[in-house]
């Protein structure tokens, strides 16, 4: 593991012969200290040798973000680590990071610059092993997804470089416009969760954590009602009354609803606290024949009637049959 790990710290220039001399010193510590042979039968020596390397990088007195170029070759040397007979059925998913990280990698704020080699060995992890690092096993068919909630709870994490702008006088321009970016990103996270409190009660860091364990998807869904939130308690106190609950729910859409679809709104808007705490907790199994939840998917039927959640974009050349239960 030793060789394979000065293999990969010389691929990624991390050597004694430039800036990065103390950076490899602290690596090697941090190898010496945590190396875990017990791990080497699952994923390999090349992904516990870079599993090693990220997680020092993104340590706070380490603090050492990878290059664009230096994060395509991250990922070769990731790629290099599963068995040659399973590559071929990566490549797609290899080639996704790779497009992602070439078309937007200039876009990224710092925490997840810092943090972007950590989810790589993740991903590869979980193609060559069935598990990413903590041992969460991920199915193929989940990857994408897991992808996507990785950067985004990587993205609003606070680190010692997104702080660097205000106190460095000599920062560029373009320095600063990423921070304020990132900053944006994280205030629109912050109003997201200060909405949740006020409607589940629970604490911050409790919604932070189960929002990062969500699907993209469910996260937008969240995202939605919460933005909807005045509306929504608007029309928790309309729908005491189902007749004008239904006049003024169509009033604002402009355009008339069936007695079925004002009766699952009011159900829907009766249950929001309900549906968003069984999300976060992840209460909402899948039945195995049909690959739905049904009580989940009755209810945001009844969101999308309103306008409060998005409705679905149908793919082309299917056509999907809603069956809602009254």
């Amino acid at each position: 593991m030793l060789e394979d790990l000065n293999y990969c710290l010389d691929t990624l220039g991390i050597n004694m012969k430039n800036e990065d001399s103390d950076i490899r010193r602290k690596i090697k510590e941090v190898f010496n200290q945590n190396v875990a042979t017990g791990a080497l039968h699952i994923y390999g020596k090349r992904i516990l040798a870079l599993k090693i390397i990220a997680d020092s990088c993104a340590l706070s007195n380490i603090s050492r973000s990878f290059s664009q170029s230096e994060l395509y070759d991250f990922l070769a040397l990731a790629t290099e680590g599963i068995l040659e007979q399973k590559r071929a059925s990566i490549n797609e998913k290899v080639f996704m990071i790779y497009r992602d990280i070439m078309e937007n990698y200039q876009t990224l704020n710092d925490s997840l610059r810092l943090n972007y080699p950590k989810i790589i060995v993740d991903v590869i992890a979980i193609l060559s092993a069935g598990e990413d690092t903590t041992g969460k096993r991920i199915g193929r068919a989940a990857l994408d997804e897991y992808y996507k909630s990785r950067k985004l709870k990587a993205s609003s994490e606070v680190t010692l470089a997104a702080t660097a702008v205000e106190i460095n006088a000599n920062v560029t321009r373009d320095d600063i416009h990423q921070d304020q970016f990132g900053r944006e990103q994280l205030i629109k996270e912050e109003r997201l969760i200060e909405t949740l409190v006020q409607i589940t009660g629970r604490k911050n860091n409790d919604l932070v954590e189960s929002l990062a364990k969500l699907q993209d998807s469910d996260v937008k869904k969240i995202k939605d009602l919460c933005t909807n939130y005045n509306k929504i308690e608007k029309y928790c106190e309309l729908a005491k009354n189902l007749e004008e609950f239904g006049h003024e729910l169509e009033k604002e859409l402009g355009r008339n609803l069936t007695d079925n679809q004002i009766q699952s709104a009011a159900i829907s808007i009766r249950k929001v606290r309900k549906y968003i705490e069984n999300l976060l907790d992840g209460r909402f199994a899948l039945h195995d024949s049909h690959g739905i939840n049904h009580i989940k998917h009755n209810l945001e039927y009844g969101y999308r009637v309103m306008g409060v959640i998005e409705r679905q974009t149908r793919r082309p050349g299917k056509i999907r049959t809603l069956i809602v239960h009254s």
